[in-house]
């Protein structure tokens, strides 16, 4: 019961359309306007019938005292008796059934006519001996119409009820009014035919272009029209779609630009000593808050770096590019202790971004030499390892996300690769993509396909990844930015040195002995 006042409410609530608001507003004018001219059409016939109903009893009256003065000098009562007997029955017949006939003379009446109780009751009220007596606008209060013609020899007086008279007209009157009824009608309908011509087409067409505006169809034109109102609100609605299209035109243009200088400051040919990398970034906008790179020190080692600034888009982008430039600074300078750099980041940043942001960062150094990985994890999403031997190890977070605390601390972590181990870096955009019943990607599914595609080459192995992700997401664009970093340990430089120079020795002797 509950959901359907909910429902109703809604509904009654809900605004209604200026075409069907003016169409209501002119129909029940129109309507009320119709009832009422035919209230008074109604009320104007009857009163002209009753008009010409006593006009009529006037005459007949005229002509009975007439007849009546010319008998009653050679012929007795009762011949003007059946007289006005006849003259009743006739009138009955024709259109009359409440015809009375009365005749004074000489203080004898002489009636005619059957009469209702009530009109008998109302007639013995007055001397019609003494017509002159008699207040005849009296008769119409009792419903009655009374002509009179009074004479020496004698006085007539017909009488009609006037319900009898209306029932006599009614039939002729109905017609009437129904024919101005549907005249009306068919003068509310031509209304009702302009008004949608001239403001319900156009404003349907007017809405149709502002929403193929919103829907992304900038530079949408609405059509001409013949009222200058609607022309003006045209012109006005296509100047607007025109502004956007350029306006949007030149956001594009301004996005491609940024998109290609956050591409800049993204390595590119990187190649890291004893460390095969690939990956792949994929942002939700024109530019992302995703963020990787790969910075040589000075000592011959590695920074390897993956962060994920909270939110996504412009502003995202720029925390993004904001950390990359703090990192580059803190990295310039020796010592090249993780602890000490991720410090010196993370104060930084939380001086210059917007209170309530945030980001996340893996940070790693790799010594090809020893093969030594070490890491600090800024609150990011734990790391995937494969170990050549196929056993799996996390590289977990150690310390709050960056910009949350000025002075925050943070744990170093230490392990040792082997050639053959496999690391996986991503951002949150890869666990948290979602399918069509808003199921996530997750972790787990994430581990488990890194397992699968662990003999394959480190890039084909992170393409399958990429695909398996948005076959999950129905190959809808992401939601988020996505970042995927691989990372596979290899043999020292001076050992792959070592291989190649005795591979180049052994095609050489093959060579010679050909």
């Amino acid at each position: 019961m509950s959901a359907l006042f909910t429902r109703i409410t809604a509904i009654k609530n809900k605004p209604r359309t200026i075409r069907f608001q003016l169409l209501l507003s002119v129909n029940i004018t129109l309507s009320i306007a119709l009832i009422c001219l035919l209230i008074l059409q109604y009320h104007r016939e009857m009163q002209n019938a009753t008009d010409q109903m006593r006009t009529g009893l006037n005459d007949e009256s005229i002509a009975i005292q007439s007849a009546v003065s010319h008998l009653i000098q050679d012929h007795s009562h009762g011949d003007v008796q059946g007289y006005i007997d006849r003259v009743c029955s006739e009138m009955r017949k024709s259109a009359s059934p409440g015809h009375q006939i009365i005749v004074s003379m000489h203080g004898t009446y002489l009636k005619a006519g059957n009469s209702s109780p009530e009109s008998r009751s109302i007639l013995s009220q007055y001397d019609f001996s003494k017509p002159q007596s008699i207040q005849w606008n009296e008769f119409s209060q009792h419903q009655l119409v009374v002509g009179h013609q009074s004479g020496e020899e004698a006085s007539v007086f017909v009488i009609e009820t006037l319900k009898n008279v209306r029932r006599a007209i009614r039939k002729k009157v109905l017609i009437q009014l129904a024919v101005l009824g549907i005249l009306g009608l068919l003068a509310a309908g031509i209304v009702n035919y302009v008004l949608l011509k001239i403001v319900g087409r156009p404003l349907s067409q007017l809405l149709k272009t502002v929403e193929n505006i919103t829907s992304g169809q900038l530079g949408a034109v609405a059509p001409s029209f013949s009222s200058s109102e609607m022309n003006q609100l045209s012109t006005a609605i296509n100047s607007m779609s025109m502004s956007l299209k350029e306006n949007d035109r030149d956001r594009h243009h301004q996005m491609e630009k940024a998109r290609k200088i956050q591409q800049y400051l993204l390595p590119h040919g990187v190649q890291i000593s004893g460390l095969e990398t690939a990956h792949i970034f994929e942002p939700a906008d024109s530019v992302a808050g995703d963020y990787y790179d790969f910075l040589p020190l000075s000592d011959g080692s590695w920074l390897i770096c993956i962060a994920d600034v909270s939110g996504h888009g412009v502003p995202a982008a720029m925390g993004a590019a904001m950390l990359k430039s703090l990192l580059l600074a803190a990295s310039e300078k020796s010592p090249f202790d993780l602890i000490r750099i991720i410090k010196e980041v993370n104060r930084q940043f939380a001086a210059t971004i917007l209170p309530g942001n945030f980001a996340s960062m893996f940070l790693a150094r790799w010594k090809p030499e020893s093969r030594a990985l070490s890491w600090v994890s800024a609150g990011h999403l734990p790391g995937i390892l494969i170990r050549d031997s196929g056993s799996l190890d996390s590289l977990k977070s150690t310390g709050l996300l960056i910009g949350l605390d000025a002075n925050a601390e943070w744990e170093q972590l230490d392990t040792v690769l082997s050639p053959g181990d496999r690391i996986l870096l991503f951002s949150d955009g890869v666990t948290e993509s979602a399918n069509s019943q808003g199921g996530l990607f997750g972790l787990a599914r994430l581990t488990s396909w890194f397992s699968l595609v662990n003999e394959r080459p480190l890039i084909v192995a992170i393409m399958k990844i990429n695909e398996v992700i948005a076959e999950w997401r129905c190959n809808s664009s992401p939601n988020d930015d996505l970042t995927l970093l691989a990372l596979k340990c290899e043999l020292v430089p001076y050992l792959k040195n070592s291989e190649h120079q005795a591979s180049t020795v052994y095609e050489e002797v093959q060579s010679v002995s050909q």
